[in-house]
């Protein structure tokens, strides 16, 4: 008797969604790149530490960061290779990063979770003025895919919305959302 093999099509999506989140910010593109790449304590809470591990080209680097999470949950450590450009027409600027393995980075606590894409893209809307978008999937380990879809979305809104509170708004008391 011969036996079956399961078919794969090449069509198949991947378990894990692929998540947009936008927000207006008051501040330019230049900014808010910025405050994204080299600012992350300001606006990431779960942040326990991070490092530049190698600076590849003026705009490429190997970037190591590590997350917490609520208990019982562990740390996710993350290694990725991220790269953005401030010169993009109308004053856009693009961050781009995904995981790497890298042999100076080891597993300091926790998980290693994987950053399967992530694209920041910052766009001139007035003058002093933006809008984010954060398209995200990210494995990061020990999660259902029902949990993938009915909590990471929010979670990539939460993100954004902390990175726009992060910056100081005018005329507004700080932490009063609009």
């Amino acid at each position: 008797m011969e036996e079956e093999w399961p078919v794969l099509q090449v069509g198949d999506r991947p378990p894990i969604r692929l998540w947009r989140a936008s927000t207006e910010i008051e501040a330019t593109p230049t900014a808010v790149l910025h405050r994204v790449l080299r600012e992350r304590h300001l606006w990431d809470d779960d942040l326990l530490h991070s490092r530049v591990i190698e600076a590849l080209e003026s705009s490429t680097e190997v970037f190591h960061y590590v997350t917490d999470s609520m208990a019982p949950h562990p740390r996710r450590d993350f290694v990725v290779l991220r790269r953005w450009r401030s010169d993009l027409p109308r004053g856009a600027c693009l961050l781009v990063s995904s995981s790497v393995d890298h042999d100076a980075a080891r597993l300091e606590a926790g998980l290693q979770a994987l950053l399967l894409t992530s694209r920041f893209l910052m766009e001139p809307t007035g003058p002093g003025r933006s809008r984010l978008t954060h398209y995200c999937r990210a494995d990061l380990r020990g999660r259902s895919p029902e949990w993938y879809n009915k909590v990471f979305g929010h979670l990539c809104a939460v993100e954004v919305t902390r990175i726009r509170d992060s910056f100081p708004v005018f005329g507004r008391a700080p932490g009063v959302r609009l």
